[in-house]
């Protein structure tokens, strides 16, 4: 590829990064903070039974220990090439997502929800990572564990996991078959991930030399995860095959 080829694309990708921040998917999905019970009861409305316990919970605890923690990292950037990756493949299907967004139109929420999920899981990974690792930087910054604690660090990753999906039901319509099949895809790719990961740490504490092959079932089910995870919930979106995307 020429150098100025190079550059195009890295304007693309710069481009579409700065739209899908735009979008404020990721606030609608997960919020910066909540400031009163209503707001916690619309973020999550199964953590508490009733009226009377949202009233009565600690708010702050929520705020200090797991929101900051998330948009602490969240705020330093990074390429978010996973979720720019599923919009220009939402593209190719016919949507015009940077168009709508540009427009300040909700008509693609579908798709940044599909977007804003991977990142999600793609930081929360990274923050529980860092705590295996003992990696003491992560985007110019020390890493959460050294910041907040490891046991903060731990809970607010993989709450990172699993709370985007339970806004499902805001962004996906009228349409169970495909709630269902969401849900069933994230925790297939959540629990590969975890495999992935289980055979890199085995391996780099120097239980094995893997062989080639099993080397690439590692990259198949760690760093292809994400990625992976945010093409299928497209393709299933979009009503295409989602195997004869992927594979």
């Amino acid at each position: 590829m020429e150098l100025g080829q190079k550059k195009d694309v890295s304007n693309v990708l710069k481009k579409y990064n700065e739209l899908f921040v735009e979008s404020g998917i990721l606030e609608r999905i997960i919020p910066r903070k909540v400031s009163t019970p209503e707001e916690l009861k619309e973020w999550n409305k199964y953590v508490l039974r009733s009226d009377k316990e949202y009233e009565e919970t600690d708010i702050d605890a929520i705020n200090d220990g797991l929101l900051e923690l998330i948009y602490d990292l969240l705020d330093r950037g990074g390429k978010r090439w996973r979720p720019v990756l599923g919009m220009i493949y939402a593209e190719c299907l016919g949507r015009n997502v940077a168009d709508a967004i540009m427009m300040g139109s909700h008509q693609h929420d579908d798709i940044l929800f599909a977007c804003g999920l991977t990142e999600f899981v793609h930081n929360g990974s990274l923050m529980i990572d860092d705590v295996e690792d003992k990696s003491l930087m992560r985007r110019g910054e020390p890493c959460t564990y050294l910041k907040y604690g490891d046991d903060y660090a731990v809970n607010t990753g993989t709450i990172m996991y699993c709370v985007p999906i339970m806004k499902i039901d805001e962004f996906i319509k009228d349409d169970d078959a495909l709630k269902f099949y969401m849900y069933k895809t994230c925790c297939e790719e959540t629990a590969n991930l975890h495999f992935g990961q289980n055979w890199d740490i085995h391996w780099h504490n120097g239980h094995k030399m893997p062989s080639e092959e099993q080397y690439l079932h590692m990259i198949i089910n760690k760093t292809s995860v994400l990625p992976r995870l945010c093409v299928r919930l497209i393709a299933r979106i979009m009503e295409e095959d989602p195997a004869e995307m992927v594979y």
